[in-house]
């Protein structure tokens, strides 16, 4: 998942718990606990950049010049 995608997913995780939290359905420790754990979740480290098998490779091939004729 991209950054920008995971950046999204925090910024509306917590627009959900500040709303929950404003409508009085969360307690103020139960909407702190539940935003630090959104924030935990974007700022967590991605696995390093793996190359799929299914990856495109393009290989330079060399071709002998056709003679002409």
């Amino acid at each position: 998942m991209t950054y920008l995608i995971r950046l999204l997913l925090g910024v509306a995780w917590l627009a959900g718990i500040g709303w929950f939290w404003h409508a009085d359905m969360l307690r103020p420790l139960s909407a702190l606990l539940a935003g630090v754990a959104g924030l935990v979740l974007v700022v967590w480290p991605t696995g390093s950049a793996r190359r799929r098998r299914s990856a495109l490779q393009y290989v330079e091939m060399s071709k002998q010049p056709l003679g002409l004729p």
